[in-house]
Parts: structure tokens; C-alpha cells; sequence
């Protein structure tokens, strides 16, 4: 079955540095989660913490989308 993914290019103002990651996600809301796993694994912090500074409530972060895809399992 395929699956429509895009990739997502975010940037994200954490600890006064711009961080910049690209991810596969079928969705901006989840390319937003599987990014700040990611920046939280980086700076050894709990996801939640990421997720509740990036929560749309602040101008500190955005994601964009860069590509349209297919991904198809065989």
C-alpha cells in the first residue's frame, strides 16, 4: 500500500540556536513530534519538554514543505 509522505524542512529556536532538520511525514503536525524527538534526544531532554516549547503558542519555530512523495512498501 503507499503511503503519500512529503519531506519537511523545520527550524527551531531552541536554546538561543537555530537548529535545522528534514523529515519524512505524511503530516506537518507529525513532522513537527518526530523533530523535536529528535532535537530533545540531541540535548539529552524528555520529549514533552521540547513539544510544550514548540506548541504553536510562540514564533519560535516553523516547518515547511520541500518535496511531495510516495512511499511504497513491497
Amino acid at each position: 500500500m503507499a503511503q503519500v509522505k512529503h519531506l519537511w524542512r523545520g527550524a527551531f529556536n531552541y536554546s538561543r540556536e537555530v537548529h535545522v532538520l528534514r523529515c519524512q511525514a505524511p503530516s506537518e503536525a507529525q513532522a513537527r513530534v518526530f523533530m523535536c524527538r529528535r532535537l530533545a534526544n540531541k540535548h539529552g531532554v524528555s520529549p514533552g519538554i521540547v513539544l510544550n516549547l514548540f506548541d504553536g503558542s510562540k514564533p519560535n519555530f516553523s516547518i515547511e514543505k520541500e518535496i511531495d512523495y510516495q512511499e511504497i512498501d513491497e
